[in-house]
């Protein structure tokens, strides 16, 4: 079976978006420890905060997120930050 794409990886959860939804998003795949680290920050503040985070390619949706993990493959030297949440509406976009 061969491996995702990006563009394939981020239709498949386009396509699952829908209020009231959980899901699991890797938000970030990649090779940069920095950029990383930046996700997991910029995902941290939402997840302390009780905010809830815009979803760039979901229009009038945020994710309540309950996890943000970061995970580390020494070996290839990848990371992968992972955020799962239930999606929601956010206000003044219910209309």
């Amino acid at each position: 079976m061969a491996k995702k794409t990006k563009a394939e990886k981020l239709l498949s959860i386009i396509s699952d978006i829908e209020p009231g939804k959980s899901i699991s998003w890797p938000a970030y795949d990649g090779d940069n420890i920095l950029d990383a680290n930046t996700m997991e920050g910029y995902v941290m503040a939402f997840f302390k905060s009780g905010e809830l985070m815009p979803i760039p390619f979901a229009k009038g949706l945020g994710l309540n997120i309950f996890t943000v993990r970061t995970e580390q493959d020494v070996q290839r030297q990848k990371y992968l930050v992972i955020i799962e949440g239930t999606v929601t509406k956010l206000k003044g976009e219910e209309k």
